[in-house]
């Protein structure tokens, strides 16, 4: 099939949707569509470092806090496909801790699927809340996935495994640590090995926040108390974990998506698996794969995750029809829920 590139009256309506957004001006970061015949449409604006005014350009690396579930997903697809590991694996038969409250029954289906419903381990979502969370939980301590565990070992199940849907963090950093179990290997190396080297994803990597490498944008989050922008680093875990905090590209981000579906980092049966809907997700209208949402624009079927976190702002989504990749990432808070859905309304023509 020939993918026939954007017609100018596509542009030109992805050209209003920005104009048009009410943050549009408020807005630091990139938003990126390409397809197979290059860029279709792109906005990079803002500063990666306001201190020192460097802006953000196209190669800038951004956070996306758990648009990195993409990434464990995938990691974990690939040890299914090589029979390390499956779908069925109850994780408490191959962690190494005192799993507390978490119940025994519970599989890396339900992990991927967000039904085991196992708590969550971040509590907050003002400005007061993160403050008080990180006086107890400080950010810098948080260096492994392991870490993360008394966070929400000890806290009661929301319901039984496979009983119902909620989004938790903790699923994801139980799959880190069950992939680490089972590659012996530690969950930041076996993505850089086994996901990242293979798609030629040189941009992406866990950058620690006192360490980030250059052209990486800092995260800034609007303290509404002082009126004033901040920095993220005591807001947001010092390095990611398989729950979030992976930085990547737009350029890197279509290289994953084009070699996920191409079947580069495990089966075309695997794929397929990872990719149909398993449960109506309770937030979105669409449904949830092997940790990749799944929804529908105008008939099309197009496959995606975000994330947000203090200073975060990130989506990403493929669309197989069009083979289009979408890119939406920024390093403030502002809102990007009603431009992504414009975006992607656009790209469903």
């Amino acid at each position: 099939m020939t993918i026939k590139p954007f017609e100018n009256d596509i542009i030109t309506k992805l050209e209003n949707v920005f104009t048009s957004w009410e943050r549009a001006e408020n807005f630091s970061g990139i938003i990126s569509i390409v397809d197979n015949s290059g860029i279709q449409f792109e906005k990079v604006q803002g500063d990666r470092n306001r201190a020192e005014k460097l802006p953000n350009n196209r190669d800038t690396a951004f956070a996306t806090a758990s648009g990195t579930k993409l990434f464990t997903a995938a990691a974990a697809c690939k040890l299914i496909d090589q029979s390390k590991l499956s779908l069925d694996s109850k994780i408490c038969d191959i962690l190494p801790y005192e799993l507390k409250n978490i119940d025994r029954e519970t599989t890396i289906l339900n992990l991927l699927t967000h039904t085991s419903g196992i708590a969550g381990c971040f509590d907050y979502d003002t400005a007061e809340e993160a403050d008080e969370y990180y006086r107890k939980h400080a950010s810098h301590l948080l260096l492994k996935n392991e870490d993360y565990l008394p966070l929400f070992i000890n806290k009661p199940a929301e319901f039984k495994p496979g009983e119902q849907m909620d989004y938790s963090n903790s699923n994801f950093i139980l799959l880190a640590l069950v992939i680490e179990a089972i590659t012996k290997t530690e969950f930041a190396d076996f993505i850089k090995e086994n996901i990242l080297a293979p798609l030629g994803m040189e941009r992406t990597g866990f950058f620690a926040l006192n360490d980030l490498p250059a052209n990486t944008a800092i995260g800034y989050y609007y303290d509404p108390r002082k009126a004033q922008l901040f920095a993220n680093y005591y807001r947001t875990p010092i390095i990611g974990a398989g729950d979030g905090g992976i930085y990547t590209t737009a350029d890197d981000l279509k290289l994953f998506w084009r070699g996920l579906f191409g079947c580069k980092l495990f089966s075309k049966d695997m794929l397929e698996q990872m990719i149909a809907p398993k449960f109506v997700f309770n937030d979105i209208e669409g449904h949830i794969g092997l940790g990749v949402f799944v929804s529908e624009e105008n008939g099309e079927r197009y496959y995606w995750h975000d994330g947000y976190d203090n200073g975060v702002n990130f989506c990403t989504a493929y669309f197989p029809k069009s083979e289009c990749v979408l890119a939406i990432m920024a390093n403030v808070n502002v809102p990007i829920g009603k431009i992504q859905d414009k975006v992607i309304a656009t790209i469903c023509r």
